[in-house]
């Protein structure tokens, strides 16, 4: 076989790794996703037992990574402290080393059994969960069969002259080694792949025992990268324990370099021939965590201290709870969006109030104050609706399905809502501008119905949320209530102008299409109501 085809066989069967661990991990959240974020979110205090949890949920998940992103969107919102979340990462570190000596051994023959059964699993099955373990055994054969095909492909690079050269020259080049693997770790977003890549070659005999070494501390390095980046646009917390693991990691690669550079065939005697990387990658992951989980407080203090939070003190995001690293899990980006759609109502109740303000004074800040409201409405809703369309593009259950579409449906009647009550605040601002204002019994018809708007609105998503029967003729008897009050007003009015009330003259047109405005609010709100999520 040329040293192309050679080439291009250990290129595809990486290929096929990546993709059976991208399949055990997508399997494994989409199916017990939500367990997993509860077990690490409940950890708030002891570092043995956060530690614990974070080693056997990578394990189960088979991906640090992962680990490392979901714990640290977890502290970005507050709800893992930080000592408790580095802990949690040293655990995973550790986790993913367990993962990588269960798939050391060479098991090709098992590969094909685990295919079949995970296909037949995922291909026939009709519940979404067994559909996901299907996946998860799928993803597992297919990783144990990359890796038999690496084995067998790299055999023959032992006699090309030009990779012992190129291998030759980076063994003396340590710190060039460690930056090109941390950025192939970094752009495959696995260390475990590059590690068993790794262990691969040096069994086959392509690399010696100083470069196999290297690029195990590279790995370690690089797969610290990805959950840097994806905590750059998060909240601080997030990014201390992201950074936070990097800097671990690279301060025990630096201790331990000096070793490998003067002892590395020693130390390999001690770790044994056949799996002396992967026991090596266990070992330099347990030396971090003894190192650093004794510490994990003093480290979160000075995290604290060297990454300040940048945002003015009681600054608040315009969307708060849409996590894209669980888009891969459709259960738990659902809660998510649930839980930013809550938000929603009490936004556009302040603007309800601001209006209130504005038909009772000749404020104009409150105009201001709905026209804020009403932008970061607009804002959550274009991110939510956006983030919804990224869920259902992946595979997910028909009840997950039906959900995310009644979120879309709810959303679009609250975005009405808000519109319209921005058009009211708009048509009072005109009003104020004019210096008219309303007769006083005008004013009297008025606030009411503001305020049956704003009970309807407080129960809107109790009915979306809870399917309540009794809310839903609660809002159906305050439709009933507001229709009645609107058409009494319109009589009164025309009475008025009747009467040649000079306030009810000047503010006719305004008087007229608030109570129009007022119905069509209703209208959306009591259509959001029927919308179950």
């Amino acid at each position: 076989m040329s040293s192309t085809a050679t080439l291009v066989q250990i290129i595809g069967s990486v290929a096929l790794m990546l993709w059976g661990i991208r399949l055990i991990r997508t399997g494994i959240m989409r199916a017990f996703g939500g367990s997993l974020r509860h077990v690490l979110g409940a950890i708030t205090n002891g570092r043995i037992m956060s530690f614990g949890v974070g080693a056997g949920v990578t394990v189960f998940i088979q991906s640090s990574t992962a680990t490392a992103m979901i714990i640290a969107s977890l502290a970005s919102k507050g709800l893992v402290g930080a000592p408790a979340a580095l802990a949690v990462m040293l655990g995973a570190d550790v986790g993913t080393s367990v993962a990588a000596q269960i798939l050391s051994f060479d098991l090709s023959t098992a590969s094909y059994g685990l295919i079949f059964v995970g296909f037949v699993i995922h291909s026939q099955s009709v519940d979404h969960v067994k559909r996901q373990i299907g996946r998860s055994i799928l993803g597992l054969g297919m990783v144990l069969l990359a890796l038999s095909l690496i084995r067998m492909s790299s055999a023959p690079l032992r006699d090309s002259a030009l990779l012992v050269d190129l291998l030759t020259t980076l063994e003396s080049e340590m710190l060039l080694t460690l930056f090109i693997v941390a950025v192939l770790t970094w752009l495959i977003h696995s260390s475990l792949a590059v590690v068993l890549l790794t262990a691969s070659l040096y069994a086959a005999g392509v690399i010696q025992t100083e470069m196999g070494l290297l690029m195990i501390l590279g790995a370690n390095i690089g797969g610290t990268i990805p959950a840097i980046i994806a905590t750059m646009n998060a909240e601080v917390e997030g990014q201390r324990v992201a950074m936070g693991n990097a800097v671990f990691k690279l301060t025990a690669c630096l201790l331990v370099l000096p070793i490998l550079h003067f002892k590395g065939d020693i130390l390999i005697g001690y770790l044994g021939e056949t799996h002396a990387l992967i026991n090596f990658h266990t070992v330099f992951n347990i030396f971090v965590a003894v190192l650093f989980l004794p510490w994990v407080g003093v480290f979160a203090r000075l995290f604290e201290r060297l990454i300040p939070a940048t945002e003015q003190e009681g600054a608040e995001r315009v969307v708060r709870y849409l996590d894209r690293d669980l888009l891969e899990t459709p259960t738990l980006a659902l809660a998510s969006a649930s839980r930013e759609l809550n938000r929603i109502p009490e936004q556009i109740e302040e603007a309800l109030l601001a209006l209130k303000t504005a038909v009772l004074t000749d404020d104009l800040a409150t105009v201001t104050i709905a026209m804020k409201n009403h932008a970061n409405v607009a804002a959550t809703l274009d991110a939510l609706k956006f983030y919804l369309s990224d869920v259902t593009r992946g595979e997910i259950s028909d009840n997950e399905s039906d959900r995310a579409m009644n979120m879309v449906l709810l959303s679009a009647n609250l975005g009405h809502v808000s519109e319209l009550v921005l058009n009211a605040v708009t048509l009072c601002e005109a009003r104020i501008r004019d210096q008219v204002r309303f007769s006083n019994e005008g004013r009297d018809e008025l606030l009411p119905l503001i305020d049956i708007i704003l009970q309807g609105l407080r129960h809107t998503l109790v009915s979306s949320l809870q399917g309540d029967s009794q809310v839903r003729k609660n809002i159906n008897k305050q439709r009933k209530e507001l229709d009645n009050l609107v058409e009494a007003s319109w009589q009164a009015h025309f009475r008025r102008l009747s009467e040649g009330n000079p306030s009810a003259i000047s503010t006719s047109g305004l008087h007229s299409e608030l109570l129009r405005d007022f119905t069509r609010i209703f209208y959306h709100i009591h259509a959001a109501s029927k919308v179950g999520i």
